[in-house]
């Protein structure tokens, strides 16, 4: 049975906890400038009783907040419940089942539902320890950049995960809650290449060295790697610099990778594309330089958590969605897709949570919970957000999250984070369990793959 101070939290601030979705949805911000939901995330936190609340430039450069780390009670157990706050660049979006772009980012991978589900999580149980007078420490961490696999990187390295004995996190998705275990994430780093030539007037461009060649060069290099790394591995490329007018022979040009891959071939595949670029200033009497500039270990969820969680998920009561919801999952996925939504209206918002099994899978994308995950026993939940068959990164994630569809999801996963924490701080053999087998799963030190620079 699902703990009645927590239940009680959720259906006493219903209004609240919708207002606040609402600023985290209507205030898209980009990885480490989440200054907005910084501040709306300290301010919930002290205005529900939480007294020691830091929030702070997790860059380390000076800047405006970004991050918010909030703490409750003393001693043995250290829970973490965390959220994430950043938005994705040019997706803007309506809450409406159509296309209909707004200037700006947008939520398109359903953070401002993780900022109002971790927060909320950590308000209602922090409320439940109190009046129960539940031991231990309860600490609210709420994440920057996360959509550059930086910010639980940067946060690990700089020691804020190393008191933690459990971190839980949700993350939504087109799909019900599935406890299932086994599935891998990759591992990722991002490296900025930069490459300095010489610079000449187009009608002598004999006396130049271009350092656009030389990135071009090192593209083409990369395309026919593809052929001699194992299927796990992903090369993601953009320009971010190639000169200013075609009649000048560039003296700067740089180009931004994500190189993705199983955590075993991660650091060999990064050693390849480096040799590349020096391959292509070779070619092109150029110099070649790089930069880390964000990455993260692979991410898989903690098998006994994922037992203990399935167990407190089952306790919390089902979402419920109305006829105006699922007409509007319809149109969206219509419109969408080009394609009849299904029928089975199960098939089309989820709602349920599954116990899952073990699958052996891996999965071509990434996140910085796998750093995390190093430091501590962690699980991360996903499920329920938006329909079910639509891509992620996508505007249908960013209208669904700002129509109650996103809510009941936010509300539904806070739940699940404050009563699966709350059956934590009241059974040891939980953390116990989770730690014997993190130190089965995790045999070498954790090393960001971030330097400080």
């Amino acid at each position: 049975m699902m703990n009645e101070n927590i239940k009680s939290w959720f259906e006493t601030h219903k209004e609240e906890v919708a207002n606040l979705k609402k600023t985290f949805w209507e205030n898209p911000e980009t990885a480490f400038t989440e200054y907005v939901a910084a501040e709306t995330t300290r301010e919930f936190l002290l205005n529900h009783g939480f007294t020691e609340v830091n929030a702070f430039d997790a860059e380390e450069k000076g800047g405006k907040p970004n991050t918010v780390i909030a703490k409750w009670g003393s001693g043995k157990p250290v829970i973490g419940l965390l959220g994430e706050l950043d938005a994705l660049p040019g997706l803007g979006q309506d809450a409406v089942p159509y296309y209909s772009p707004k200037e700006g980012p947008g939520h398109g991978c359903g953070h401002c539902l993780m900022a109002t589900a971790g927060v909320t999580s950590a308000v209602a149980l922090r409320e439940a320890m109190e009046k129960e007078n539940i031991p231990g420490t309860l600490v609210y961490i709420a994440c920057p950049a996360e959509e550059t696999l930086a910010g639980k990187a940067v946060l690990a390295r700089d020691g804020y995960f190393d008191d933690l004995d459990i971190g839980l996190i949700w993350h939504p998705s087109g799909s019900d809650m599935d406890f299932s275990t086994g599935m891998v994430m990759s591992a990722t780093t991002n490296i900025l290449f930069e490459f300095q030539g010489k610079t000449a007037h187009g009608g002598t461009a004999w006396q130049g060295r271009s350092a656009l060649d030389a990135a071009e060069l090192m593209n083409v290099g990369v395309q026919y790697l593809r052929e001699h790394v194992t299927d796990d591995c992903r090369m993601h490329y953009v320009y971010r610099d190639g000169g200013e007018a075609p009649n000048i022979v560039p003296e700067h040009a740089s180009v931004y990778y994500f190189l993705r891959s199983r955590e075993e071939n991660n650091d060999d595949l990064v050693r390849r594309v480096k040799l590349i670029a020096e391959g292509a200033a070779m070619m092109t009497e150029t110099k070649a330089s790089y930069r880390v500039e964000a990455g993260c270990h692979s991410y898989h969820g903690s098998r006994v958590l994922s037992k203990y969680g399935y167990e407190s998920a089952i306790k919390v009561p089902d979402i419920e969605y109305t006829e105006e919801e699922y007409d509007f999952a319809k149109t969206m996925y219509k419109n969408a897709t080009g394609k009849e939504p299904p029928k089975d209206l199960d098939k089309l918002l989820p709602s349920k949570v599954l116990k899952g099994e073990h699958i052996d899978g891996y999965a071509g994308g990434s996140t910085d919970v796998g750093d995390l995950a190093m430091k501590c026993p962690t699980l991360q939940l996903s499920g329920f957000g938006t329909a079910m068959g639509l891509p992620g990164h996508h505007w249908t994630v960013v209208a669904s999250a700002g129509t109650d569809i996103g809510l009941k999801a936010a509300v539904k996963a806070g739940m699940t984070l404050a009563q699966f924490a709350y059956d934590i701080f009241h059974n040891q053999k939980i953390i116990d369990e989770a730690w014997e087998e993190f130190h089965e799963d995790y045999k070498e030190p954790y090393v960001c793959k971030i330097p400080k620079y």
